[in-house]
């Protein structure tokens, strides 16, 4: 599959996040926005530090130069986001270099990159502060969120935002996956199974997405009627999403990390 000389990544127009166990406001990747000072880099005080090699554009992340753009989706596709599905967890430093055949060094000079990019655009990766180890990086979350996500053959692990969430399927080239979360206005379980951009099912069948600012204000509803109903009382907060409405638009947000990857 061909690319336009400026590829575009991770950054749609739906999601945001403000993260207090990061100690950072955090503009979530479908999300237009910046990001506060989130974590400390793997190379403090260095006179040089590391760029994004992607820079914000109107809608998405871009980069001119197409051979970087696809080093870096590779990496953090096959280094971050696979590697975090099987673990149940992010990867450390140490499996990230072995996973990608680096040396410990280039390794860390390609996490901080992402970083970086987790700073700059929301397109990589958040340190948990005062240390080496990935917070988050959207989609998923090393912390505990209530939205859990389980991808065919991998173990569960915490989904980032609502709508992220349904995006990890496409993402990692349609596996079913798994994703529960809990109703805001009943406290009562749900769960939706998506295969890339299709519904397998629902539980309830009626659940939809109510997207306030930020990934802490975005919450699944068990009906239409339930979440408008909050936003009436909230003065039109948030954006309401039918289901389909936000598994289409997570997957074309995430569905960017793979497309065209081999």
């Amino acid at each position: 599959m061909g690319f336009p000389k400026t590829t575009r990544l991770i950054l749609g127009a739906a999601l945001a996040c403000a993260v207090g166990t990061t100690n950072a406001s955090a503009a979530g990747p479908s999300h237009k926005g910046g990001v506060a000072n989130a974590t400390n880099s793997s190379k403090q005080g260095s006179a040089r530090p590391s760029q994004c090699p992607l820079r914000p554009g109107q809608d998405w992340p871009e980069a001119e130069d197409q051979k970087e753009a696809t080093r870096y989706r590779h990496a953090i596709l096959d280094g971050i986001f696979k590697q975090w599905i099987e673990l149940g967890r992010a990867p450390t430093p140490a499996e990230f270099a072995q996973r990608m055949k680096l040396t410990q060094p280039e390794a860390d000079r390609l996490l901080d990159e992402m970083q970086a990019c987790g700073e700059s655009n929301g397109s990589g990766i958040l340190r948990a502060p005062t240390s080496e180890l990935i917070a988050i990086a959207w989609p998923l979350a090393n912390i505990p969120t209530g939205i859990i996500v389980t991808v065919d053959g991998g173990k569960p692990v915490f989904g980032r935002c609502a709508i992220d969430a349904l995006g990890v399927s496409e993402m990692l080239g349609g596996k079913t996956t798994v994703v529960e979360a809990t109703a805001r206005d009943t406290g009562t379980p749900l769960r939706v199974v998506v295969s890339g951009q299709r519904i397998v099912s629902a539980e309830p069948a009626g659940v939809v997405i109510v997207k306030g600012r930020g990934c802490d204000k975005m919450s699944f509803f068990s009906s239409r009627e339930a979440g408008e109903k909050w936003q009436r009382e909230h003065d039109g907060e948030g954006t309401l999403f039918s289901l389909a409405n936000a598994v289409k638009n997570g997957a074309e947000t995430f569905g960017s990390y793979s497309e065209g990857l081999q």
